[in-house]
């Protein structure tokens, strides 16, 4: 199916008649009436009846219709999206940010990016820096700002930006509150809150290599609920320090090198760049990145 088949059957469809629908198409009567048949014949019928000078749809033109329609302006919409792209009025970017990342810098990058390109689209993903990783991999994003992973893929090319520190998230009042600080050896049987993240992961990583099992009993699906979770005194939460200081909770430094992350920004070696993607590195690259 040809979209031009699409738009003489559209064309017919509204004039119920052949001549003026090719005088509206801009082309010769025969061509368009050829086109349509070519159409009827790989849709398997008819779509028109005619019967002298009245010309009407059949049941299976009716029922083609309201599809033949959409797949006309979906393909519309595809050619003024890529004409956009081309004269760079659209410039779309897919930014995978790992749910464990803050960073002042990456708003001040992106508020850069989208004054410096009119048509900047900007969709942000979030997941476990793993996770992100292998999407990009699969080419549904662009670029990632994630935890430099210990095995990374050879294609993943990578720019070091700053490292952030994890702590104990907890309700204010626990016994270690003082020290400020705490030690793998220190929570062997605390109570923890899975929250799905890069934090919860490293913990493990490091619990294993210390030789426990740290005793996860909860699980969250948003910091919303980590929040209200914590707050409820039902156990702690591994992530760098919050940005939004709340005085009923309070955040321990891990004591250890291994709650110490690198964050990097990475996109694929060897895939072209968009414009946006582009913009966004130079700009990314260029700027101070404070470590957390």
């Amino acid at each position: 199916m040809e979209m031009h088949q699409v738009r003489y059957f559209l064309a017919v469809s509204r004039t119920l008649n052949f001549t003026r629908a090719a005088e509206e198409c801009n082309v010769t009567q025969p061509s368009l009436t050829r086109a349509v048949q070519k159409l009827e014949d790989e849709l398997g019928g008819q779509l028109f009846r005619r019967e002298r000078s009245l010309t009407h749809l059949t049941d299976l033109g009716r029922m083609m219709l309201p599809h033949l329609e959409r797949t006309y302006q979906a393909a519309q919409a595809a050619k003024e999206l890529a004409r956009g792209i081309k004269k760079a009025q659209v410039a779309p970017l897919c930014l995978g940010v790992a749910s464990t990342i803050e960073s002042d810098a990456l708003l001040d990058v992106l508020d850069e990016v989208s004054g410096s390109m009119p048509g900047f689209e900007l969709t942000l993903e979030s997941g476990t820096s793993a996770e992100l990783v292998e999407r990009a991999m699969k080419g549904d994003i662009d670029l990632l700002l994630v935890e430099a992973p210990a095995d990374a893929p050879e294609r993943l090319e990578s720019w070091r930006l700053f490292a952030q520190r994890y702590h104990m998230v907890t309700r204010a009042g626990h016994a270690r509150a003082e020290q400020g600080s705490v030690a793998l050896a220190d929570v062997v049987e605390e109570p923890w809150i899975d929250c799905g993240t890069d934090g919860a992961a490293r913990l493990r990583a490091a619990a294993a290599l210390a030789g426990f099992n740290p005793a996860f009993r909860h699980r969250a699906a948003s910091p919303q609920q980590v929040r209200a979770m914590l707050l409820a005194g039902l156990g702690h939460a591994v992530m760098p320090r919050p940005a939004m200081a709340d005085e009923r909770l309070i955040a321990l430094a891990f004591l250890e090198d291994e709650f110490v992350a690198p964050v990097i920004l990475a996109g694929i070696a060897g895939r072209r760049r968009s414009p946006a993607a582009d913009a966004f590195v130079r700009a990314a690259r260029a700027r101070a990145w404070a470590d957390r």
